[in-house]
């Protein structure tokens, strides 16, 4: 397997998307979540936001805006398991914010398991708003599996 740990701390080219109104309403509806906080303007911020709401999970829409670096990583993607994506929220994201992300390979670990040698590479994504706020983390992992 080959050695990643080299790459720790290893940023990758930052980019900014806008958070839109229509693009909310969208996501909450490809996720069947019918609270009225996401299609509604008043009904959010009768319920304490100044817009509407992004819902759980959707920065995964964001990844569309990402810069396409050089891989890398240069995993063998028939090796390539997703590993799990953890998210921590510290502000509120609305429709009309504009959030930057800067994202960083944080970690690369080396195990073993059932079916033999792995690597899991953690990546760090912090999604900063227009103020310069962290307004949320995501923690991804990638787990690519040792060749059979």
């Amino acid at each position: 397997m080959t050695d990643r740990h080299g790459l720790v701390g290893h940023t990758y080219t930052p980019y900014t998307f806008p958070v839109e109104h229509g693009k909310v309403r969208e996501f909450a509806q490809a996720v069947k979540d019918e609270d009225p906080v996401y299609r509604d303007v008043a009904a959010a911020r009768d319920a304490g936001y100044r817009h509407l709401p992004a819902p759980p999970t959707f920065s995964a829409v964001t990844s569309h805006w990402a810069v396409r670096d050089a891989d890398v990583l240069r995993l063998d993607l028939r090796r390539v398991l997703a590993g799990g994506a953890e998210w921590e929220y510290m502000s509120e994201i609305v429709a009309g914010d504009v959030l930057t992300v800067r994202s960083h390979i944080a970690e690369v670990q080396e195990k073993t398991g059932s079916r033999g040698p792995m690597t899991l590479i953690i990546t760090e994504y912090d999604f900063v708003n227009q103020h310069e706020e962290t307004v949320m983390r995501l923690r991804s992992t990638v787990i690519e599996m040792g060749e059979q």
